[in-house]
C-alpha cells in the first residue's frame, strides 16, 4: 500500500513540474521578447493605473506617423508637378527665343519655328499628365483623368480634337491684319472659355480634369494644417503657353504673305508664350513654398516622434541589462526543470520494490 502512494506522489510530482516547465517557457518569452525590444512585455499589467498614459501616447505615435506617411507622399507630388512646371517653362521659352530671332519676312527660320512650336505643344501635353499611384497631378478632383487631350485625338464631348478645334477657330489662310485680328479674337475666346461654339472652348475639347470653379486638391499636412495643390492643367499660365505655341503650329509665319499681319500673328503668338512663362514661373515659385511649408511641418513632426518614443520609453520601457540578467536566470531554471521531469519520466513502481 506504502508503494502504491509513492508511485501516485511521484505521478503528481511529474505533472507539477510539467506545469512549472510550462510557466518558465513563458516567463522565457517574455523577458527575451524584453531583451530584444528594450520595452515590457506586458505593459498594461505592469503600468496599473498608468497604462491610460501609455495608451493615450501610442495613439499619439499613430496619428504622428500617418501624418510622417501621408506627408511624405504629398513632398514627392509637389516635387513632380514643380518638376513639371519647370520643363514646361524651359521647353516655352525655347521656342520663346527662336520666335524672337525668326525673320519677319517669313522663310526656312519660320518655318524651324512652327516645327519647334508643334513638338513643344507635345511636350508640355506630356509634361501636364505628371502623375503617381493616386493618379494625375493636375487634373484637381478628377485625378483619375489625363488632364490635356491629346493634340491630334478625338475628344468625345465635342468630335474635335485640339489641333481640329484651333483650326476652325483660325478659320482658313491669313492674308492680312483683319484675318489676323479675328483669329487672334477667336483664339482668345476659345482658350478663356468664352466661345460662342461650345467644340472652341478650352474645357470642352482641350481639358479634362476638374473644371474651373471647383475646389482645389486638398491634403491635411497635421491637425491644424492644409495644404492645397493649385497648380491645373487648366491654369491660365498653361492656356497661354498652349496658345502661342498652337498659333505658331497651326501656321506658319511664311505663309502669311501681308508683312503687317504677319508681324501681327507673331507678335501675340510670343505675347501669349511669354504671359504663359510668366505665370508658370508664379506657379512654379507657390509650389515651392508649399514644399518649403510642407518641409517645416514634416520637420515638427518627426521631433515630435521622438519625444513621443522617449515617453514610451519612460513609462514601457526596461533595463535591458537587468531583462538579460533575468533571462539567464530562468533559462538555468528550466534546465534544471527539464532535469528533474526528465529524472521523474524514467522512475515506475519497480523503483520501490
Amino acid at each position: 500500500m506504502t508503494e502504491i502512494s509513492r508511485t501516485v506522489s511521484t505521478a503528481l510530482q511529474s505533472l507539477r513540474q510539467r506545469e512549472q516547465t510550462s510557466r518558465l517557457a513563458a516567463e522565457i518569452s517574455d523577458v527575451s521578447k524584453e531583451v530584444t525590444t528594450g520595452l515590457k512585455a506586458n505593459p498594461y499589467d505592469d503600468l496599473g493605473h498608468r497604462s491610460a498614459d501609455a495608451i493615450a501616447i501610442r495613439m499619439q505615435i499613430t496619428r504622428n506617423d500617418g501624418f510622417l506617411t501621408s506627408n511624405a507622399l504629398l513632398d514627392r507630388r509637389f516635387l513632380a508637378v514643380e518638376t513639371s512646371l519647370g520643363a514646361m517653362r524651359d521647353v516655352g521659352q525655347e521656342v520663346l527665343e527662336q520666335a524672337f530671332t525668326t525673320d519677319n519676312a517669313g522663310g526656312l527660320s519660320a518655318t524651324y519655328l512652327s516645327q519647334a512650336a508643334r513638338t513643344a505643344l507635345d511636350q508640355v501635353l506630356e509634361r501636364a499628365a505628371v502623375s503617381d499611384s493616386s493618379g494625375f497631378l493636375m487634373s484637381g478632383t478628377r485625378s483619375d483623368t489625363n488632364p490635356l487631350q491629346a493634340w491630334d485625338e478625338i475628344n468625345p464631348r465635342t468630335g474635335e480634337s485640339p489641333a481640329i478645334a484651333v483650326d476652325h477657330m483660325i478659320g482658313g489662310p491669313l492674308t492680312d491684319v483683319a484675318d489676323v485680328q479675328r483669329a487672334i479674337d477667336d483664339l482668345k475666346a476659345g482658350f478663356g472659355d468664352s466661345s460662342v461654339f461650345f467644340n472652341h472652348n478650352f474645357e470642352n475639347t482641350f481639358y479634362n480634369g476638374a473644371p474651373s470653379g471647383n475646389p482645389p486638391l486638398t491634403s491635411r499636412t497635421s491637425e491644424t494644417q492644409t495644404l492645397t495643390q493649385t497648380a491645373q492643367a487648366n491654369d491660365p499660365a498653361i492656356r497661354d503657353l498652349v496658345r502661342g505655341l498652337a498659333m505658331l503650329s497651326a501656321v506658319n509665319p511664311s505663309d502669311i504673305p501681308d508683312e503687317a499681319a504677319r508681324d501681327a500673328w507673331l507678335s501675340e503668338a510670343r505675347s501669349a508664350i511669354g504671359a504663359g512663362l510668366e505665370g508658370l514661373t508664379d506657379l512654379e515659385t507657390q509650389t515651392g513654398l508649399k514644399r518649403a511649408q510642407l518641409a517645416d511641418t514634416i520637420a515638427a513632426q518627426e521631433s515630435r516622434a521622438l519625444f513621443l518614443d522617449a515617453e514610451v520609453m519612460n513609462l514601457e520601457g526596461v533595463d535591458q541589462y537587468d531583462a538579460a540578467t533575468r533571462l539567464t536566470q530562468l533559462q538555468n531554471q528550466l534546465d534544471s526543470s527539464f532535469a528533474i521531469t526528465a529524472r521523474l519520466s524514467r522512475l515506475s513502481f519497480l523503483n520501490y520494490l
